[in-house]
């Protein structure tokens, strides 16, 4: 079963419909569906697409994810928003609260399922919900399920570390697990929301950040920066990885800094260059520290008809086929040492 990709996928997730729920939000979920398919049809017997809620006793099981969001969450902020009222939607919404509940149980499944060594590689495609905070929903995030799969996998003996390379900062998750130890390693714009203080250095260039003292590591790339400024600071938080050593990588591996317009407007220009590379580097390291061990959560991602499912499932698939050893030219150039950047930055030219 270790050779098996896990997605946590259901169809409930296509009700985490924001906004006027016509379809029009950012967020779309159909990006999510579309993510599954496109792995579907790549990878054939070695997909595993678990539904996140269970087949059986679906009542049980989503007690336990209640119980599972209070553990990190404020209770009331909890209750208030499972029945439907939430900053992040228009109106009450229990169908919308309900797929929120059911996305942060596919990052559980995918959690338990790595812990229990039934798979190395596990994808939510509408997991790290990033900006999630302990007692407030902030930026379409709801339930931080992130910073539950941290606590888990520490609470399993394992030493996690989160990197998040969506362009918006990793903010609730690096809030919520400042005192815990698990290092966090957030690459984002540093000039757009969430503007937070102690991750964006506010100067509009590129920049590092750092608060070393509570595990947390930011790099601010520029408005408009393209794969060189991504590759810059995948090499350098791989070298913070590489102290670490961690046990399971935990990635938020948004796709909303991909070029072209989208529905939040065009800050950044990365390409399927940057993302490969990006992805590489987190096999190779997993390969070295983690036996394999990657948890993926979706994060960002405002074009959800192409480039974001074609992103996230560019950067699932080069990370698992790595890890697994498939017969990939992706696998092979991760395996035997990272790519030569200054080939790849031409190529994206």
């Amino acid at each position: 079963m270790s050779e098996k990709l896990v997605v946590a996928y259901g169809d409930i997730y296509q009700d985490w419909q924001l906004g006027a729920g016509d379809g029009t939000q950012p967020t779309n979920p159909i990006r999510a569906k579309l993510a599954t398919e496109i792995l579907r049809q790549h990878l054939g017997e070695a997909i595993n697409v678990i539904d996140p809620l269970g087949e059986v006793n679906q009542t049980e099981v989503r007690a336990d994810v209640i119980a599972a969001l209070k553990s990190i969450h404020d209770s009331d902020y909890i209750d208030r928003t499972l029945a439907g009222n939430c900053s992040q939607w228009v109106g009450t919404k229990p169908a919308v609260a309900e797929a929120g509940l059911a996305m942060f149980a596919g990052t559980m499944r995918a959690t338990e399922m790595i812990l229990n060594g039934e798979t190395k590689v596990a994808f939510n495609p509408q997991g790290a919900k990033h900006h999630a905070q302990k007692a407030s929903a902030e930026g379409f995030c709801a339930f931080n399920d992130m910073v539950w799969a941290a606590l888990e996998f520490q609470r399993g003996g394992l030493k996690p570390l989160y990197l998040d390379f969506d362009i918006h900062a990793g903010d609730g998750v690096y809030h919520m697990l400042k005192n815990t130890g698990v290092p966090t390693i957030s690459i984002h714009n540093g000039a757009v929301y969430p503007w937070d203080s102690e991750m964006q250095a506010g100067s509009g260039k590129r920049a590092e950040f750092h608060h070393p003292e509570s595990h947390a590591y930011n790099f601010n790339v520029a408005m408009g920066d393209g794969d060189d400024a991504f590759i810059w600071a995948m090499d350098a938080a791989a070298l913070i990885i590489d102290s670490y050593q961690p046990d399971v990588i935990l990635l938020a591996a948004g796709a909303d800094g991909h070029t072209g317009s989208s529905r939040l407007g065009q800050t950044n220009n990365y390409t399927e260059v940057g993302f490969r590379y990006a992805a590489e580097v987190v096999a190779k390291l997993a390969i070295q520290h983690a036996d394999g061990r990657v948890l993926i959560g979706g994060a960002g991602g405002y074009q959800p008809l192409k480039e974001t499912p074609e992103t996230w499932a560019l950067v699932v698939e080069t990370i698992f086929n790595t890890v697994v050893g498939r017969n990939t030219v992706a696998g092979r150039e991760a395996v035997a040492g990272r790519v030569n950047h200054v080939a790849l930055v031409g190529e994206a030219n």
